[in-house]
């Protein structure tokens, strides 16, 4: 709930937490795919109820000469996606090496202040799918933030698969943290365990080992 004040300023109302001052409340509430007038019902290729073209794991659609890849589908809409689906689409059509894209583990980020990165499942969505797991998180201040007397603090966590130590997430909020998932996201694709990342000698000072240091 958003509350306007006789300033002009809003408390924004959340659950979980405290409410919060802002100056605008931004409403993320998606995107549709621009497929208006490209004459998709005429030529027979299904859309979906929001207008995405329907297409099958290699981009056809429902009419087998027409292909699509990108936010037009409504699958993932984030660019390396629609990239890496325009490669398969090429590799499997016109290179002899049918490809098909991997959705599962696809690193994400929210570059605000603090950014936030995320890549695989959430503490929740691994509980409902695995069952048991284990979680571990680091809240820390950087040492360049100590040396310098700021407060800006970061948050890190991993979540573990208790029945094979697999890391199946990584979450963080807190400076580079985009910079720091891509290279962490690449662990979680290749299925290490958390004794895989304790194996690993930490590089001090950095963010980053707070990665390795987790108990």
């Amino acid at each position: 709930m958003t509350e306007k004040r006789e300033d002009g300023t809003l408390l924004v109302h959340m659950q979980g937490c405290d409410p919060i001052e802002a100056d605008t409340v931004m409403y993320a509430i998606g995107r549709r795919p621009n497929t208006d007038g490209l004459g998709l019902e005429a030529a027979g290729v299904e859309v979906d109820d929001k207008g995405a073209v329907v297409v099958d794991a290699d981009n056809r659609s429902t009419v087998e000469s027409v292909y699509a890849v990108g936010d037009v589908t409504n699958r993932v809409q984030l660019t390396p996606v629609a990239i890496r689906e325009g490669q398969a689409f090429a590799d499997t059509m016109f290179g002899g090496k049918p490809t098909r894209v991997d959705y599962e583990n696809i690193p994400s980020a929210v570059f605000s202040h603090p950014p936030l990165a995320g890549v695989g499942m959430t503490e929740g969505q691994a509980r409902n799918k695995l069952g048991s797991v284990k979680t571990y998180t680091s809240d820390f201040r950087a040492m360049k933030n100590v040396l310098a007397g700021r407060n800006e603090r970061a948050l890190y966590k991993l979540v573990v698969n208790s029945e094979n130590d697999q890391v199946v997430g990584i979450h963080m909020i807190g400076p580079d943290a985009p910079e720091i998932l891509q290279a962490a996201a690449i662990a979680v694709k290749a299925k290490l365990t958390k004794a895989d990342f304790d194996a690993v000698v930490a590089l001090h000072p950095t963010m980053a080992e707070e990665l390795v240091l987790m108990k």
